[in-house]
């Protein structure tokens, strides 16, 4: 009876083994092109005026959508810049991106501030997991960095239940442990 199992579970792993071939599919190209649509454009006075493809796309990445949609180059041309750095602010109306670029159109630092926005999914399970039946009326978001990057990166958040209120620091987190540090103040 045991060698009978033995040689039932063989060929088990035999007819496994063999289904385990290889199928080499065809190259798939998916084409998503967020950039947005140019209205205005007067670069010598310093305005352009550009409509987001779809809801939240120059908050959810300021930086590259000032990199897809703003053309320093022609600005700096356009406005005879020739040393010094330049200061460039782009507005909507949950908040603005600042960028500093060299006389070159080199990106040297950003600064954002974005208001009443959509938390990332993870500080917002950790915050509501956190203040179980608590409302969130506002909350700001500010980051600053160098380059492309962003170094410093918080939320300020204000929770309410009944007539409490509740004033929290999320600082995300960097690293592969830990979603965010949350401080009250």
């Amino acid at each position: 009876m045991k060698k009978f199992i033995i040689i039932i579970f063989a060929i088990m792993l035999s007819f496994g083994a063999q289904s385990q071939d290889i199928i080499q599919l065809d190259e798939t190209r998916i084409n998503f092109s967020p950039t947005a649509d140019l209205i205005f454009e007067d670069y010598p006075n310093g305005m352009v005026k550009v409509k987001e493809k779809f809801a939240a796309q120059f908050q959810s990445n300021a930086i590259g959508f000032a990199k897809a949609n703003f053309d320093v180059h022609r600005f700096i041309d356009e406005a005879d810049i020739q040393s010094g750095d330049v200061v460039v602010t782009l507005r909507s109306n949950k908040g603005y991106l600042e960028a500093t670029y060299d006389e070159k159109g080199n990106l040297l630092k950003t600064s954002q501030v974005f208001k009443d926005i959509a938390l990332p999914a993870l500080v917002r399970n950790e915050i509501f997991g956190e203040y179980m039946g608590w409302t969130m009326t506002r909350n700001k978001y500010q980051a600053r960095g160098l380059r492309d990057q962003l170094d410093e990166e918080k939320y300020i958040v204000v929770l309410r239940k009944g007539n409490d209120r509740q004033r929290l620091k999320i600082i995300p987190s960097k690293y592969d442990y830990g979603v965010a540090s949350i401080e009250k103040f």
